[in-house]
């Protein structure tokens, strides 16, 4: 991958910009990727450390499930991805679970942003029809900020759907304003699932060995993404240096995205090594030079060493849409 410092911020920015208004000439695309780091500033807290341990905030629960497996003779679990587990929400288990989810459902109830309004300058740019987002975030931002529903994909699910914890029919269930205030009023609820009546509810998200998970609506999301990026039409032209780039009209935009679990990161390195740009917004230079896959890059790569809102800031005034 072009290592391009934070010295370079001024002329890659410059370079970014050139090559976007080039793809919203002839009617491009704009593919959005988003991580955690993204709605860090509306309020929405991570459970991972920069160097990948656990929060402070994540121990504490992690503790609490402990004591209530140690009391029912279950071993001890260590870490998160023994944790987010679909044997969490079993019987023994289920009260200490659900004040996670009910933390976790809480905490989202934020409104996005300044940094959301900024990437939805961009997405008027392309136009909504133009522009899709795809996210590892379960707090439904994108669509509160403005993104049409259906230009959303979830790749984790979502926190704004229940499901059954024992996968009892594909039914999904919504996280209303009546069960929202069930959760704040009553911190030792276990929702119940109203269609069985055995088994407790669970966030309708993503969790590491989960052979459980209702994949309805993942599944509609993911078909709408492959249909909006396979209507995207080709794109040819002659780079700085020369050379011939050929690809999709296409720009991809990614942030927020850590490398704990790169799934956004691998994502968007993959759409991107097909498309005019690929543009990685991070504030870690270190970040910005490691590459997940082995994609090539070159040509398209655009890396700007800047926390979300002031790299979107420079982005929006340089293309006059402020």
């Amino acid at each position: 991958m072009e290592k391009k410092g934070p010295s370079s911020f001024e002329s890659t920015l410059a370079e970014a910009c050139n090559r976007i208004q080039e793809v919203q000439k002839i009617g491009g695309q704009l593919l959005i990727l988003t991580g955690a780091g993204m709605s860090v500033s509306s309020g929405v807290p991570v459970f991972r450390n920069k160097d990948g341990s656990m929060s402070s905030d994540f121990v504490k629960f992690l503790s609490a499930f402990n004591q209530a497996r140690a009391q029912n003779n279950l071993p001890e679990v260590t870490d998160w991805f023994h944790f987010s587990m679909p044997h969490m929400f079993r019987k023994e288990t289920a009260k200490p679970a659900w004040a996670y989810w009910r933390w976790r459902t809480l905490r989202a109830l934020v409104k996005p942003a300044h940094d959301y309004d900024l990437l939805m300058k961009l997405v008027a740019y392309f136009g909504p029809a133009k522009s899709f987002a795809i996210t590892s975030n379960c707090d439904s931002l994108h669509v509160q900020a403005g993104m049409p529903a259906a230009n959303v994909e979830e790749i984790h699910g979502s926190l704004c759907r229940l499901q059954c914890s024992e996968k009892c029919s594909e039914t999904l269930f919504p996280v209303d304003a009546t069960f929202l205030k069930r959760l704040e009023e009553e911190p030792d609820w276990v929702p119940q699932c109203p269609a069985c009546k055995v088994c407790c509810l669970r966030p309708n998200v993503m969790i590491f060995g989960d052979d459980v998970l209702v994949e309805t609506m993942l599944e509609e999301q993911e078909d709408r993404r492959s249909r909006f990026t396979n209507e995207c039409k080709a794109f040819k032209m002659v780079d700085g240096q020369g050379q011939e780039l050929c690809g999709r009209a296409r720009v991809v935009l990614e942030l927020g995205a850590g490398v704990v679990v790169p799934s956004i990161r691998m994502m968007a390195e993959k759409f991107g090594s097909t498309s005019a740009a690929f543009i990685r917004i991070n504030p870690s230079a270190e970040e910005s030079e490691q590459q997940e896959t082995t994609y090539d890059l070159s040509g398209r790569y655009f890396p700007i060493v800047e926390p979300a809102a002031a790299a979107l800031e420079a982005l929006v005034n340089r293309l006059g849409l402020c």
